[in-house]
């Protein structure tokens, strides 16, 4: 039994694919002949890199266009709908310029005349009639890439069993790609790892489907006398992590010098897996959030298993990359106690990534910073309070401010988008935020400000009534690119849908400032600096915000530069208090009440709800740009002869 695992466009060409790549080990582990081909590798060498980026890592155009779907439809369906596509892009400000537009015209147009070339090779370049089975994995835009390379070869080689499985695959989905598109004979619904194994296992035993039954693994009709309706069980979940093989990139790699990469920038990065689930989506399950399906259930590696992996991956691929992504959608908690710390004392030399919870204490920021991991991925969202607190974010605007101070102090970089749209979220306190942002144009901006998405398996799209959501529909885009399907079909095939709300609430009647306003900031960011100077008795603040047009240093002694320093993280006035009193340093209440009103009206502090936050960047960890820093050394000999805040 030889089984080909297939990653197409428009897969990351830096990027192996985890899920084939584990379900190879596996099936080799067990005595069978796997290999994984990296389609998109080839496709990418054909069209440049320029081009190929342009739509994945540039991401030029947003997620609403399905570009890199739409690429392939044509393929697909033997048919040219870009006339109606253009329409559709058209109608709606997805690009900032008419010539913006154009170019990605122009591009779409000029990467999807490879297309037809790119099946070609793909189908001459490699043996497919060795194979007994050939898997896609479909995640994000690769369905429609992977259905057109499905069907050739099935026209080609009709006695090959073709099985789909990825996100794009689960429940539903998986079971209206079966209905729509019967060159397929199987999908898996949810993790493969166990019932791929057992359905390869069963077809070397029997070597007929329709004698192979294995939960998850979801037939074509032709192979069962069960109604495809009742065929909606999910694969069995990984309960014990450990027990999972260390992913295989080799072919990756292989392949990834065939076909000239190596040596190129960016560097690829290998992916990493210590848990599944999200244990705060099992919690409070954030109600935008789709990601993990069906299957919430928090599990993770120990943290010795997890490292063992990691040495076993930097060791065997150390040629290519020493960048690690963790795929994980949250971290173990327990990983700061033990993982975190012992790859902070082994000094590995990786420049990794996780996604985390943004409520982060600093000596977590700082573990993250020495242990390897440079970039983050917080969970974010926004910076509006009540916001977070529909979202089910269980975290406060303060908190995620304080992440982004701590992480620029540390040098560890945020990904973090500001989500808006949200049912039933107050108008007025988009006016507010505006205010708070101008006092953060220092820190790490988001990378997009967008309206909420309505996702498959998300609380918003399951329980939509219960929020005010109405009128739920595929995106548009849904039916350009799957051109003959209904749209009773689309439903059951989409993962990203349209949404109206059953109030009049109408985001783009109030969000522009925001939008303005953050637009700035990603503007202003490389020039804007605020930080802090310990000199003893005095604490000196450089300020070169934009929002600072003069006085861009302030000097602090004595209670002020106690209060500043002391809202280095979070505190409460109570808090603040207690401080002060068990500390035993002279105040009045007044006093502290009119210096935190004065740091507030200046901006170098935030508050809300009687919580106070000092904005300002310490010295140490951190070391400032250029500017500030020569704005430094032309005041550092006159502190003395600086006022006081005030």
């Amino acid at each position: 039994m030889k089984i080909a695992l297939i990653n197409m466009p428009f897969g990351s060409l830096y990027k192996p694919s985890i899920g084939i790549s584990l379900l190879q080990a596996s099936l080799q582990k067990n005595g069978f002949v796997c290999d994984t081909y990296y389609l998109n590798l080839l496709f990418g060498s054909m069209v440049t890199t320029d081009i190929y980026n342009y739509f994945v890592e540039q991401k030029v155009a947003p997620e609403e266009a399905f570009s890199g779907d739409w690429i392939f439809s044509q393929s697909l369906y033997g048919k040219d709908n870009f006339t109606d596509y253009k329409k559709y892009i058209g109608q709606f400000n997805f690009f900032r310029s008419d010539t913006k537009r154009q170019e990605f015209y122009e591009r779409l147009l000029t990467i999807r005349d490879y297309v037809e070339p790119f099946m070609e090779r793909a189908l001459v370049e490699h043996q497919w009639e060795q194979y007994d089975i050939i898997g896609f994995t479909s995640v994000f835009e690769q369905n429609v890439a992977s259905l057109s390379m499905a069907k050739r070869l099935k026209e080609n080689w009709s006695n090959k069993f073709i099985i789909f499985g990825g996100a794009n695959c689960e429940g539903e989905m998986g079971k209206a790609l079966l209905e729509s598109f019967p060159f397929l004979d199987a999908v898996c619904s949810g993790e493969g790892d166990l019932s791929f194994k057992h359905f390869v296992e069963q077809m070397e035993e029997y070597k007929d489907p329709r004698l192979c039954r294995s939960e998850g693994i979801i037939l074509q009709s032709k192979y069962t006398d069960e109604p495809l309706i009742t065929r909606s069980e999910n694969s069995p979940p990984v309960h014990d992590m450990d027990r999972l093989p260390y992913p295989n990139y080799d072919d990756y790699f292989t392949q990834f010098e065939k076909y000239g990469f190596y040596g190129t920038e960016p560097s690829p990065r290998l992916l990493f897996e210590s848990s599944r689930g999200c244990w705060w989506g099992a919690k409070s399950h954030c109600r935008f959030c789709g990601l993990n399906g069906e299957n919430l259930n928090y599990r993770s590696k120990s943290a010795d298993r997890a490292i063992e992996e990691l040495l076993f991956l930097r060791d065997r691929y150390q040629k290519y990359t020493n960048q690690v992504s963790a795929v994980d959608n949250i971290i173990d908690m327990k990983y700061f106690r033990d993982f975190l710390p012992k790859l902070r004392d082994m000094q590995l030399d990786l420049d990794m990534f996780y996604e985390t919870k943004a409520n982060l204490r600093k000596d977590q920021v700082q573990l993250f910073r020495d242990a390897g991991f440079h970039h983050i991925q917080p969970g974010i969202e926004s910076l509006v309070t009540s916001v977070l607190k529909l979202m089910g974010k269980g975290i406060s605007m303060m908190q995620n401010v304080q992440l982004l101070k701590w992480a620029k102090e540390f040098g560890v970089y945020p990904y973090w988008n500001f989500l808006y749209g949200f049912p039933s979220e107050n108008k007025e306190e988009y006016q507010k935020v505006v205010d708070v942002i101008q006092a953060l144009t220092h820190l790490d901006p988001p990378g997009n400000c967008s309206p909420i998405r309505l996702d498959r398996f998300s609380p918003y799209f399951n329980n939509a009534s219960e929020f005010g959501i109405v009128n739920i529909r595929p995106m548009f885009a849904y039916h350009l690119v799957y051109q003959e399907q209904s749209r009773e079909t689309l439903m059951k095939l989409a993962y990203h849908f349209e949404f109206d709300y059953a109030s009049s609430q109408n985001p783009a009647s109030y969000t522009q400032a925001l939008i303005q306003e953050i637009d700035a900031w990603q503007k202003q960011n490389n020039q804007s600096e605020f930080f802090s100077v310990d000199l003893g008795e005095h604490l000196v603040l450089v300020d070169f915000r934009p929002i600072r047009i003069e006085n861009h240093m302030f000097v602090l002694t004595g209670l002020e530069k106690d209060l500043f320093q002391l809202c280095d993280n979070i505190h409460s006035y109570k808090t603040i208090l207690e401080h002060l009193e068990r500390n035993q340093v002279p105040h009045t209440k007044k006093e502290v009440k009119d210096i935190l009103n004065q740091f507030v009206k200046q901006k170098l502090m935030l508050t809300e709800s009687e919580t106070y936050l000092s904005v300002a960047i310490p010295l140490g960890n951190y070391t400032p740009k250029k500017q500030g820093l020569e704005r430094l050394m032309e005041i550092s000999d006159d502190l003395d002869s600086k006022d006081l805040v005030g």
